[in-house]
């Protein structure tokens, strides 16, 4: 019988669980709200109905599964297994997630940053699949990532190694959603698209977005769609993004000279609007040897890759 391992996605809005098998293939998932106001308590019982949902639908004993793999938002303490106090999940304040879950289930359970676990899915069975010096960026709400060094996830003294979104491109930016100016995801994440949105709409842009922001919320997708329809703002505001991204690559590049980078999240939906501007900035930027070889690549595994990603800790470490 072929190695099965339990991965759990912990977001703050929901726990998307799965089975995964030793090809990196999603054999059963499910998703539940995380219903994060009503504390840690609550939120691990839907975790363990999850893993528990999973078993029965595969109706497979704990015995024949080789772990169970959690990624969950920073910051963390990944070699104690403790959670400590994501801005999404309120009342986590040094929860010793993977000690609940061993004791629920008795079996090997391993916790990393979310990014960090996306980016070893990606090495194992991904885009990274085989390139030992890899970097794997998400781009949605914020930006994340994870480097793989020498075939390693790199993780820093603290475990906190890789916070790519909080690359400073400009000390007197504007401020990040983690209190300091000018990161990079401040400039170029789905949010800050948004923004820039919203600034131009209120200087009196001509653009359809104007009535889709009367309506609620501009995103980044809604930009996407209008550039498609050859909205001159929505447009400028596309290779704003473009460019933006470069910089920031060119920073990820020069710090880590990898093989490959990969980039996945919502964004990268729209990858043929901002592929060929993201890469002409970061090659201008960008030390010449070290973008020589280099390849930017969309990201392979899709919306699963946190439960793959997840369930990948188990197969990466054993």
């Amino acid at each position: 019988m072929k190695k099965i391992a339990v991965g759990v996605d912990l977001g703050g809005t929901k726990i998307a669980a799965g089975a995964v098998d030793e090809n990196g293939n999603l054999l059963a998932r499910t998703e539940l709200p995380t219903l994060a106001k009503e504390g840690p308590e609550k939120v691990i019982g839907r975790m363990k109905q999850s893993v528990y949902d999973i078993l029965k639908h595969l109706g497979l004993p704990l015995e024949d599964i080789a772990g169970i793999g959690i990624g969950v938002p920073g910051p963390m303490d990944a070699g104690r297994g403790i959670v400590k106090n994501p801005p999404n999940l309120p009342g986590w304040d040094n929860v010793p997630l993977r000690s609940i879950m061993q004791e629920e289930f008795n079996i090997k359970v391993c916790l990393e940053n979310d990014a960090n676990a996306a980016a070893i899915g990606e090495y194992l069975f991904g885009a990274g699949k085989g390139i030992e010096n890899f970097v794997y960026i998400t781009i949605s709400t914020g930006i994340g990532g994870g480097v793989i060094a020498g075939g390693r996830l790199l993780k820093g003294d603290g475990g906190n190694a890789a916070e790519i979104g909080h690359l400073t491109i400009n000390f007197e930016g504007p401020v990040c959603g983690c209190g300091n100016k000018g990161c990079w995801e401040a400039y170029a994440s789905g949010t800050a698209m948004a923004r820039f949105a919203k600034e131009g709409i209120l200087l009196g842009r001509k653009t359809k977005l104007t009535a889709i922001a009367q309506e609620g919320d501009v995103r980044a997708e809604h930009i996407f769609a209008a550039a498609n329809e050859e909205d001159e703002f929505a447009k400028e505001l596309v290779e704003k993004e473009a460019f933006y991204l470069g910089v920031g690559l060119a920073s990820v590049v020069n710090a880590y000279n990898p093989k490959c980078i990969a980039i996945g999240g919502g964004l990268a939906k729209a990858w043929d609007m901002f592929y060929s501007k993201m890469i002409e900035v970061m090659k201008a930027k960008a030390l010449p040897p070290n973008v020589e070889n280099l390849e930017v690549v969309k990201a392979k595994l899709g919306q699963d890759v946190g439960i793959i990603g997840a369930a990948s800790l188990i197969f990466l470490k054993g």
